[in-house]
């Protein structure tokens, strides 16, 4: 397990505030973060039932669909992708990997997408292919949050972590509700998406389903957009360029780390964050700037980072 200081921009602060990392982008080579924690007992569980094929739903550059490719190879099952969007002049590499590992890609309409496990997509797979186990999108659901919870025991464990308040991003809720009932003493929970106004509820709601109670004092903080979910604004790349000249062995995400280590560096320089000693949980993704155009990389070189 590596946890490194995190150096902010500005000038020092002699406020006596730490800020760390934990590096799971680090964890492992073929899906790194949180996602193989939130696909962990969805592959046992296909495993047991006996199913031959995998799927579930992701967009076309989706750190999900890379991680569950990767899942699946390793455990002898077959990815079967619905992808968000009717066509593609040209595959994504996210994409790419993805046929080039063995998965069968759907066009769906984004109407239907939405529709998630209610879709006709869903049915017309099912009826093509039997044994099939689905995975919600982004590897959610109870499961999911069980791995996470699992995850977030491992590293509060560690001295590093001892005193802290902790810090993840947010998509489907299933990463924070494992942390929010593992234990931990007090947890601030940044979401990615559009929309989100009942964060804390989310939450709550997921660690109920999962059986869990939340355990940790929970700040909640909604839609670090930076103009949308999956883009960037030149304030964000512009501070990531900083924060990498900084600390230069730590890259960050595009879509959920990068955004919450900003909004706390935002709320720091208005003297609105009031730990002393923070870990922000790195939860992956890196594979994510692929999918960026050139000019607005913070990083010279995105592909030696995807995963």
């Amino acid at each position: 397990m590596q946890f490194d200081t995190l150096l902010m921009p500005g000038p020092p602060d002699d406020s006596g505030n730490e800020f760390l990392i934990y590096r799971g982008d680090l964890e492992c080579n073929i899906a790194p973060g949180n996602k193989q924690h939130k696909l962990k007992y969805h592959m046992q569980q296909a495993l047991s039932e006996g199913c031959q094929y995998v799927a579930t739903f992701g967009g076309p550059h989706s750190n999900h669909v890379a991680a569950l490719v990767a899942s699946c190879q390793l455990h002898g099952l077959k990815p079967l992708i619905v992808v968000r969007g009717e066509t593609w002049a040209k595959l994504t590499p996210t994409l790419q990997s993805a046929v080039a590992s063995g998965a069968v890609l759907f066009p769906s309409t984004r109407q239907d997408y939405r529709l998630g496990l209610a879709s006709e997509i869903k049915q017309t797979i099912d009826s093509y292919y039997s044994n099939v186990y689905w995975v919600p999108e982004g590897g959610a659901g109870p499961l999911g949050v069980m791995g996470c919870f699992d995850w977030a025991k491992t590293i509060s464990q560690h001295s590093k972590a001892e005193g802290a308040h902790f810090c993840v991003a947010s998509g489907t809720g299933a990463t924070a509700a494992g942390f929010a009932s593992s234990g931990i003493d007090s947890l601030s929970v940044f979401s990615a998406l559009k929309g989100t106004h009942n964060l804390t509820e989310d939450v709550q709601s997921l660690c109920r389903q999962a059986g869990l109670d939340i355990t940790a004092q929970l700040s909640t903080y909604d839609e670090c957009l930076h103009g949308g979910f999956g883009r960037i604004s030149k304030e964000l790349v512009n501070f990531l360029r900083t924060l990498y000249r900084l600390n230069p062995s730590i890259i960050l995400d595009p879509i959920y780390t990068s955004k919450m280590v900003y909004q706390v560096y935002q709320l720091q320089n208005k003297g609105l964050w009031p730990h002393r000693r923070t870990l922000f949980v790195h939860t992956g993704g890196l594979q994510g700037w692929l999918g960026v155009k050139k000019d607005q990389q913070p990083y010279s070189d995105p592909e030696r980072y995807s995963c």
